[in-house]
């Protein structure tokens, strides 16, 4: 028995921070993960001895369980916890349906923790009917920000019952001061992180940084690129034929511990994405003290970046953002320091304490009939 099940696909790194503060604040709940691991995942966090109560359906990553395997999986634990609120990480698959029809057969009270944005992908009518359908027989709602609850909003939810409990960053790695990975050097350093894959438009990227006047024997900003992915050759490729490659550094693929000596080794981060639900990598830029450019199509843009943060632009407006560059290379290292400091202070408040305290208060309020209901005939 538990008061509380979430279900979700596979344990992440921010998600178990925010179930490993969630126990701490006395919650009973077990989490429901439907696959042990991501294919698209470096490492696999894991909770130790005591820390939160937790089943895997499928003991490879998610992507491969099939659709029949983990409605099964949450159906017949479901059954087993009898719990008072299920908690459904979104309405993608299988698994989300499964959690949610268990609740309407049960009339156990339901909560979406929604993460996508109106302008992630083309929005198709029957599929909009679906979510819509899904929306209205939760009770409330947990989105990330601002763009996550007008969409949220749109598929039906009352304004009264959608909570912003925020992205969860690791603050107490990306807070803690350490040096960095390079010294600092006369050009600046505009860092990339994240997966090398179309939607997050790193060729638009470095067309944009090809047009930044510069001297290459002596420039002024180099560009540096952390992650993995499909196009990494691609994107090499590209930057030779460009004649950038000289100022591109391609780091590969870096742990978590490794990172933040690596942002605060840059004097700027960039997330030109196509799609982006939220953006994490831009909390932990900030956390390191890093003003930011940001995408609009980035679900983060709307809560994170302002004028003493950074800059938002269009990703199909390369040069807009060749003009934003320039103006970084020619800015003085003082003044981005100083948009890094007001960063810093601003995703300081995405912490998985603070975001376990308003998922606890509205559950809490949810299981002593507090907040609205809604109707079950």
């Amino acid at each position: 028995m538990a008061d509380i099940a979430i279900i979700h696909n596979h344990p992440i790194h921010y998600k178990h921070l925010l179930f490993v503060a969630l126990a701490k604040l006395g919650l009973d709940f077990e989490v429901l993960f439907t696959g042990a691991s991501s294919g698209q995942r470096i490492e696999r966090p894991l909770p130790g001895d005591g820390e939160y109560r937790y089943r895997f359906g499928w003991k490879g990553p998610y992507e491969d369980a099939p659709a029949i395997h983990s409605a099964r999986f949450v159906w017949r634990f479901l059954s087993e916890l009898r719990p008072r609120v299920v908690v459904i990480s979104g309405y993608y698959d299988m698994a989300a349906w499964a959690a949610w029809l268990w609740s309407q057969q049960h009339n156990t009270r339901t909560i979406l923790w929604a993460e996508s944005n109106e302008f992630d992908h083309r929005r198709r009518a029957w599929r909009e009917l679906l979510k819509k359908l899904f929306v209205s027989r939760c009770d409330l709602a947990h989105v990330y920000g601002t763009s996550n609850r007008e969409y949220v909003q749109r598929l039906g939810m009352p304004a009264d019952r959608i909570f912003i409990k925020r992205a969860v960053a690791d603050t107490a790695r990306f807070l803690r001061e350490c040096p960095p990975a390079t010294s600092r050097l006369g050009h600046k350093v505009l860092l990339y992180v994240g997966r090398f894959s179309a939607e997050k438009n790193l060729a638009g990227l470095l067309r944009a940084f090809r047009r930044v006047q510069q001297d290459s024997q002596n420039p002024q900003m180099v560009l540096e690129m952390v992650g993995y992915g499909p196009l990494e050759e691609e994107l090499r490729e590209l930057a030779r034929v460009l004649g950038i490659l000289p100022l591109v550094r391609f780091r590969g693929k870096l742990p978590q511990a490794e990172l933040p000596a690596v942002y605060r080794g840059a004097d700027a981060f960039v997330l030109p994405s196509l799609v982006e639900p939220w953006g994490l990598v831009v909390n932990e830029a900030m956390l390191c003290g890093l003003p930011v450019l940001v995408s609009t199509q980035c679900g983060c843009a709307a809560d994170l970046v302002r004028p003493e943060t950074g800059w938002t632009f269009s990703p199909w407006d390369e040069r807009s953002l060749t003009s934003l560059l320039q103006r970084i290379a020619e800015m003085p290292r003082e003044a981005l320091e100083e948009m890094g400091r007001y960063a810093r202070g601003i995703s300081a408040e995405y912490s998985p304490e603070n975001c376990a305290v308003i998922v606890a208060r509205t559950v809490s309020d949810l299981l002593e009939h507090r907040a609205p209901m809604v109707r079950r005939d």
